[in-house]
């Protein structure tokens, strides 16, 4: 019963459970909906319905698996610092990250004009509202139930890392394969596990994730690459030449442009200093 209580025995209990509970979610839902869409009555349905559909079902059940976990353990879920100020300042941070990846894509001669440029409309508002969803629910799975875990048990860095790759691991088992694209989804794991560990809460890394992913789909344009998503998108920019800068069809998912961009993230969120309050809390 003493090792079952050591925080470093339960951190390596949760970890395997935690990515195998999200692999199975994935997988049965996934498979689900690739038995659905068969069906000529969900054949009718608009894209940004079926997407819509997609991400609930999916993020529905990740954030019960998360809640459930959370309440196994005592856990809970802080806003961090200056809550008022947590999601927007994150945004704007993804917001700006993704913009830099764009302008680095631009001085290697990767981006190139759109064929549409789309105005606001109700499909945006709803892929906006879808993505808010999305990004929290999965800042509440690895940043607000499993890092804590893992930081306990293991220390601040170990579960830093650990989380991340768990992170990336899961995007593997949803379909990213490029090498790159996992990298890249390390870093954005490491530097949104960063935003919560300085902030002390979620509101900085959901706004992060948020804006990254809004920028890239509904603002920009460049994912999906070329075209636009099931909810369009304000600018419908395309990425062209090199594959290494966005050049093919995972665009900036699989590009150095975004790996640069995320390393100057968190080398910039490493500097940060967390005011004496939240680090006399956390030691």
């Amino acid at each position: 019963m003493a090792e079952a209580r050591n925080p470093a025995t339960k951190a390596a209990a949760i970890l395997p459970v935690a990515v195998l509970v999200a692999a199975v979610i994935i997988f049965i839902v996934q498979w689900g909906f690739g038995r659905l869409v068969q069906s000529p009555s969900f054949a009718l349905w608009s894209a940004a319905a079926q997407e819509s559909a997609f991400t609930g079902t999916l993020f529905g059940l990740l954030a019960l698996a998360a809640g459930l976990g959370l309440w196994l353990n005592d856990g809970r879920v802080a806003a961090g610092r200056m809550p008022s100020l947590g999601f927007p300042a994150g945004a704007a941070l993804g917001i700006l990250g993704l913009w830099l990846s764009i302008e680095l894509s631009a001085i290697a001669g990767a981006l190139g004009g759109g064929t549409q440029q789309s105005g606001a409309s109700l499909l945006l508002i709803g892929g906006t509202i879808v993505t808010l969803f999305q990004t929290s629910v999965e800042e509440l799975y690895f940043r607000g139930w499993l890092q804590p875990v893992l930081q306990s048990g293991w220390g601040r860095w170990p579960g830093l890392a650990a989380t991340a790759i768990a992170f990336a691991a899961l995007h593997f088992v949803s379909g990213d394969f490029h090498p790159i694209s996992l990298l890249n989804l390390f870093l954005g794991g490491l530097w949104f596990g960063l935003l919560a560990d300085k902030s002390g809460g979620l509101l900085l890394p959901i706004g992060a994730h948020f804006g990254w992913n809004w920028a890239e789909e509904m603002l920009f344009g460049v994912a999906p690459n070329p075209g636009s998503g099931s909810f369009g998108s304000l600018l419908d920019w395309e990425l062209g030449g090199s594959p290494l800068w966005g050049g093919s069809a995972e665009g900036l998912n699989s590009s150095v442009s975004a790996s640069f961009a995320l390393a100057a993230l968190i080398a910039a969120t490493l500097g940060w200093r967390p005011s004496p309050n939240l680090s006399a809390r956390r030691g």
